[in-house]
């Protein structure tokens, strides 16, 4: 499956939820797809480290973000999260850095009266 989880991109008018789901793909030069890679663009930082940025701001507080490897013997790691972008190491099973590809979930609200809470 080439285009993520399948899943679309949820946008819930009450909570005003947003749920992108994503697929890192490409050695060397990594590729964003699934349903909302329009709403982002992908960073190489290095060997096993990728940023990804929303191009959209679709969150008004810190998501939680789900991520799984698709390639064999790695592992990923979620290092950092903010409102704005999401950093995602991947490792071989020793904990060396490696290229690899993931799928990602990323899960957020632009709702501003539970920021705080």
């Amino acid at each position: 499956m080439s285009g993520g989880f399948g899943a679309q991109t949820i946008n819930h008018v009450q909570r005003k939820m947003n749920v992108l789901s994503l697929k890192k793909s490409g050695l060397g030069t990594p590729v964003i797809s699934g349903s909302a890679a329009s709403w982002c663009d992908i960073v190489d930082n290095g060997a096993g480290d990728y940023t990804i940025n929303f191009t959209q701001s679709p969150f008004a507080q810190v998501p939680e973000v789900m991520v799984t490897p698709v390639t064999p013997g790695t592992a990923v790691a979620v290092t950092a999260v903010s409102i704005l972008a999401v950093t995602i190491e991947v490792t071989d099973l020793a904990g060396a850095a490696a290229e690899g590809d993931f799928h990602v979930m990323i899960i957020g609200s632009l709702a501003r009266d539970l920021i705080g809470v």
